[in-house]
């Protein structure tokens, strides 16, 4: 194994997760990556890459976890729910009580690095963060993600850690931007919020556990 594991994790909302299953998902969804042809990830942006490997993460652990599914509608929140949300109203899953919300980052790179699909950016990283539609967001699990497994000559993107808070406030996410013209409404994860998020880490490869400890 490459990955360090927080073997303390324990969650529970609607249902129980813990360290293991959050493995077990990162494993599936890796393998489940290294499946996809190499042209996905060369035409996509990483936005869509982004979009794709948390898909896939979530569908991964909503496997292994007893008693949970993948939200069944588009837009529902949060990401995961428990199965008893399947006899709730489409309004109702948009703001289920009960459940998992996951969200991805690629991260940021040094201005100028102009990285293409492949390519590894562990030694251009600046920054993480990762972003929201609303200040709510009170419970978080978050994806860092990165080019880094190898399949023939193409290097396929890959979970590199995984982190959870429970705790999260207002104060821990920043300004909304967006809110005029087309612009999908978000707002970033502040300093506060990232240490939280650190502190409360489930499972860093083992490559990376340096980096992300400086940056979040």
């Amino acid at each position: 194994m490459d990955y360090r594991i927080n073997h303390s994790f324990h969650y529970v909302s609607g249902f129980s997760v813990n360290a293991e299953n959050v493995i077990n998902a990162v494993i599936g969804a890796n393998a489940t990556l290294l499946r996809n042809p190499v042209n996905l990830y060369r035409t996509v942006d990483l936005k869509t890459s982004s979009a794709i490997l948390g898909a896939i993460f979530c569908d991964c652990l909503a496997q292994t976890i007893e008693g949970a599914i993948v939200n069944p509608i588009e837009k529902g929140h949060p990401d995961i729910v428990p199965v008893s949300a399947l006899k709730a109203s489409e309004e109702e899953l948009r703001n289920f009580p009960f459940g998992l919300e996951i969200k991805t980052t690629v991260g940021n790179v040094k201005t100028g690095a102009a990285l293409k699909a492949g390519e590894n950016r562990l030694d251009v990283l600046t920054g993480i963060t990762w972003q929201a539609h609303h200040r709510e967001v009170r419970e978080l699990m978050g994806i860092i993600w990165d080019f880094n497994s190898s399949n023939n000559d193409f290097i396929f993107p890959m979970v590199t850690g995984v982190f959870f808070s429970s705790d999260l406030t207002l104060e821990d996410w920043g300004t909304i931007s967006g809110t005029t013209g087309r612009n999908t409404k978000v707002c970033g994860m502040t300093a506060t919020g990232r240490t939280k998020m650190k502190n409360g880490w489930i499972v860093i490869h083992e490559k990376y556990a340096t980096k992300y400890n400086q940056l979040l």
